[in-house]
Parts: C-alpha cells; structure tokens; sequence
C-alpha cells in the first residue's frame, strides 16, 4: 500500500511539470536557444582568433626565417585577439578594481 501512496504524489508531480513546462515553453526554449547561440558564438570567435595567430605565426616565419620572432608575434596577436574578445569582461573588472580599492595602503 505504501508503493501506491508514493505512486499517487508523482503523478501529481509529474502532472505539474507537464502543464509548467506547456506554460514556460516560449521561456524554456528561447533560454536554451541563447545558451547554445553563445557557446557557438564563443567558440566560432575563438577558432578565428587562433587563425589569425596562425597567420601572423606564418608570415612573420616566411618572412623573416626566425622561430623566436614568428612565436613573439604569434604571442603578440594572441593577446591582441584576447583583448578584443574580452574587452567589456576588462573593462568591467577594472572599474571594479577602481571602485574597490584599498587606498589607505602606500606601499
């Protein structure tokens, strides 16, 4: 009798998220949209950062024939690229840093 009791309330529950779900489909659905839109967005932006490095990484070797100067441009445009796909996360951690700073220490 007890298996039956246990039944009976998930059905309830079941039940409810059913009609929950039928209610915030719109919701649901354009929320997992923008997750996996993101994650595409980030990860297309990403592979043309590393080609981009890629490239420089390339011309700067055929060009002048040294490894170390290819990889300090290889390095260069790899910073370049991440500040220009990071620059409002910068900016924002800055402007926090700004505010919260503790400027009674003069070290």
């Amino acid at each position: 009798m007890s298996t039956y009791k246990r039944s009976a309330g998930k059905g309830w529950l079941i039940a409810l998220v059913i009609v929950g779900a039928l209610f915030f489909a719109p919701e649901i659905l354009s929320g997992l949209g923008f997750a996996v839109g993101s994650v595409i967005e980030f990860t297309i932006s990403l592979l043309i950062g590393f080609a981009i490095v890629g490239l420089v990484f390339f011309v700067v070797m055929t060009v002048f024939g040294s490894v170390l100067l290819g990889l300090g441009a290889g390095f260069l445009a790899l910073i370049f690229t991440g500040i220009g796909m990071f620059w409002p996360l910068i900016i924002c951690l800055l402007i926090l840093y700004f505010v919260f700073r503790d400027r009674r220490k003069t070290v």
